[in-house]
């Protein structure tokens, strides 16, 4: 890692403990640059502004998260409680993280496309290991044979635009937090329908 990386680690770790303390909306850049010992102007040299710092931290903390998450999915019995597991043990966190973080409905919507710019690379280690998952499911005879590749990218595209329906329709009633609890049972939902479709 170089000094640049370690740098930005540093300020990541030091902006999310502002953000847990004032809400993301609430802390300014001086905060974080006070918290890290660095003066404001040097902060641009690594990042635009504060939701950038939000985004990588995140992401980051996220990566170690799936990881420790698909251990523990793979401790689950059958293909369809690892899968339905996974699933909604994402939303949870997500929903952890933003409320940790104080972070609003508007807030988030103008962070998502910088989101999903940055959270491409870690989609492809989800859909992996949801293959993995599907793969194994039909080897050992509890689903039929399909293609794995196209149901895991289904599955996690259905848990995000799920999560983000939930979200555009905060922003549309101008609620700023939003509710996820209907859209972790229309998962539940929808994830037993598919799967009672794959039994042989």
């Amino acid at each position: 890692m170089n000094k640049k990386e370690q740098v930005k680690l540093k300020i990541g770790a030091a902006a999310m403990q502002c953000f847990a303390r004032y809400g993301l909306e609430k802390t300014t850049l001086d905060d974080i640059a006070k918290a890290i010992g660095l003066n404001k102007a040097s902060l641009y040299y690594y990042y635009k502004n504060k939701e950038d710092i939000f985004l990588e931290a995140a992401l980051r903390e996220g990566e170690q998260f799936i990881s420790n998450l698909q251990t523990k999915a793979l401790q689950k019995k059958g293909v369809e409680s690892r899968t339905l597991f996974y699933l909604q043990e994402r939303v949870l966190y997500y929903m952890h993280v933003l409320n940790k973080n104080k972070v609003t409905t508007d807030t988030l919507h103008k962070m998502l496309p910088r989101f999903f710019e940055l959270y491409d690379e870690m989609m492809k280690v989800e859909i992996k290991f949801l293959i993995g998952l599907l793969k194994e499911g039909m080897k050992t005879g509890q689903i039929i044979k399909t293609d794995a590749e196209k149901l895991a990218s289904s599955l996690i595209n259905m848990s995000d635009a799920l999560k983000h329906s939930v979200e555009q329709h905060a922003l549309l009633k101008g609620e700023t937090e939003a509710d996820y609890t209907l859209s972790l049972q229309e998962m539940k939902l929808l994830i037993q329908l598919i799967f009672n479709g794959l039994k042989k």
